[in-house]
């Protein structure tokens, strides 16, 4: 059985995140904390949408290739 070499360190990276979430809201009291998270929550979600969104008009955006209708073998000359 072959090893892969990780491509991505996923503890690594939520330790990472947990540290700096840690030091942006150092100091601040529980209800600072809660508007924190809830402001990040939010942006999360609005970003996401938007994502979706030019996702949703990239597609409208492009005319739809139809291809011709198949002819089966059989029917061909």
């Amino acid at each position: 059985m072959r090893i892969r070499a990780k491509a991505f360190d996923a503890v690594a990276q939520s330790r990472k995140w947990k540290e700096a979430v840690a030091e942006e809201t150092k100091g601040m009291t529980a209800e600072q904390t809660i508007a924190y998270f809830n402001r990040a929550a939010v942006r999360r979600r609005f970003e996401a949408a938007l994502r979706l969104a030019e996702q949703a008009d990239k597609e409208t955006e492009r005319p739809e290739q139809t291809s011709p209708p198949k002819v089966p073998r059989s029917c061909k000359p």
